[in-house]
């Protein structure tokens, strides 16, 4: 009899069609999520388990022996990881937020009158409208196109990172863009996907996850999980890193011909991964290359509780939604150090690639945040040493943020990327009044 191999796992999943669970009964698989419909998803990991509360008898015998064990109520935990890679892991993203996508929708000179462009401010200048009030934020990933005389900025990432002016129709961007005259033709937008936390009307979703063991014919599905959060992580010499936490209610079991339960699931995606290298970071306004490490943590802290009388859970319930994260960095001035004492209200935008090409499928995270803690530290002892500043941030609503910073505890989405049916737009989470972190895609 064979033994199986990590290679010949794969995971696949469906979402249900309704997020709702029936606290004291479990639907029939082959109904809902069905076995059709299915996605491989791309990982480095797995940790999804069943796992059983047990209880053990405490009563006190004169054999010394222990009458009975017995187990519990049952319930799915664990994460999936991988390298943070376009589209991949939108579904999670999106369910993790508790919404559907909000899509920005291009613009013109209908709606912005001419743009002019200047590579020594890094400023895109538009004579009419706002963009803000067309949907535009800061860390948004937008191109130009159709340009004539300045034919150089059409389909560059260009990374919002501030507005101004005149019903903010000033846009600091980065890269800075080729100098441009007033163009009067051109086309403006975000591609992809965006999705923020709302404050009203969440969407409540859930999955099924098969882990499949093809040599062996083998399966097991995870039923009714719900997603718990994400996490990236950004070192700088290392690929970019998410990981998708998960509770659910049960897993059933597969074998021979009836493994396995999804049957030919869509093929993973084949996008590139996104490297910390690659890209820029902003931290408090000021582009910074110091920065040696950066995780950003979004929990919505599940829990699932027992009950009599079955051995399921009822529900997986999910809490508020917290942003922290944790950035390390060289120690070159005492700027963070006095934000954290100041108890300033900062910011902080990263951008990525998976290419160093100018139209790269990119991802964008802004985190207006306060530093929650800060120490610094020396790696090594010698003449060569550096000391690093660790700066613990939490982002949270900020009612004094500026509109255009958005107003949602958190906003992410991705973009460039438009034959994927599950394509990332640009991805936000920052606050005018609420976000408190933004991811962006650019291309996927």
């Amino acid at each position: 009899m064979p033994l199986s191999e990590g290679t010949s796992v794969r995971i696949s999943y469906k979402e249900y069609a309704t997020g709702l669970i029936e606290s004291n009964t479990q639907p029939d698989p082959t109904v809902d999520p069905g076995t059709t419909g299915a996605q491989v998803v791309r990982r480095v990991s797995s940790s999804l388990n069943l796992v059983k509360d047990t209880y053990e008898s405490q009563e006190v015998r004169t054999d010394r022996q222990i009458v009975d064990y017995r187990h519990g109520v049952r319930r799915v935990t664990g994460s999936i990881s991988g390298e943070w890679s376009p589209a991949t892991y939108w579904d999670f993203i999106k369910a993790a937020c508790m919404a559907d996508d909000e899509v920005v929708t291009g613009s013109t000179a209908l709606e912005l009158g001419s743009v002019a462009a200047d590579n020594l401010t890094s400023t895109l200048t538009f004579t009419n409208g706002d963009p803000v009030a067309l949907g535009y934020r800061v860390g948004d990933i937008i191109r130009l196109s159709d340009l004539v005389a300045g034919a150089a900025n059409n389909n560059v990432n260009f990374v919002i990172a501030a507005f101004g002016g005149t019903s903010n129709r000033e846009v600091t961007v980065s890269p800075a863009p080729a100098t441009m005259a007033d163009e009067p033709t051109f086309n403006f937008k975000t591609s992809g996907r965006g999705v923020a936390v709302p404050s009203t009307g969440h969407i409540r979703r859930k999955f099924a996850f098969e882990e499949q063991f093809d040599d062996i014919d083998f399966a097991r599905l995870f039923l009714e999980c719900r997603i718990g959060g994400i996490t990236l992580n950004l070192p700088a010499t290392g690929l970019a890193t998410i990981e998708i936490p998960v509770m659910g209610r049960d897993m059933g079991v597969f074998e021979g011909a009836a493994a396995p339960f999804f049957s030919t699931p869509d093929p993973p995606t084949d996008t590139g991964i996104f490297a910390a290298v690659n890209g820029l970071i902003r931290v408090n306004n000021v582009f910074v290359g110091v920065i040696t490490g950066v995780t950003i943590t979004m929990t919505l802290e599940p829990s699932s509780d027992a009950v009599v009388g079955q051995n399921f859970v009822p529900e997986v319930f999910l809490g508020s939604v917290r942003v922290s994260g944790t950035l390390t960095a060289m120690l070159e001035n005492a700027d963070m150090i006095n934000n954290f004492v100041d108890e300033d209200e900062i910011d902080i935008l990263i951008t990525l690639t998976t290419t160093n090409a100018s139209d790269s499928p990119a991802a964008s995270v802004h985190m207006p945040c306060e530093i929650r803690r800060c120490k610094r530290r020396c790696h090594r002892h010698g003449r060569a040493d550096n000391y690093n500043a660790v700066c613990g941030v939490e982002g949270h609503q900020h009612p004094g943020w500026r509109r255009t910073n958005n107003n949602k505890i958190l906003r992410l989405g991705s973009r460039g990327v438009t034959a994927a049916p599950r394509t990332c737009r640009h991805g936000t989470v920052s606050a005018p009044g609420g976000p408190a972190c933004r991811v962006g895609l650019a291309g996927g």
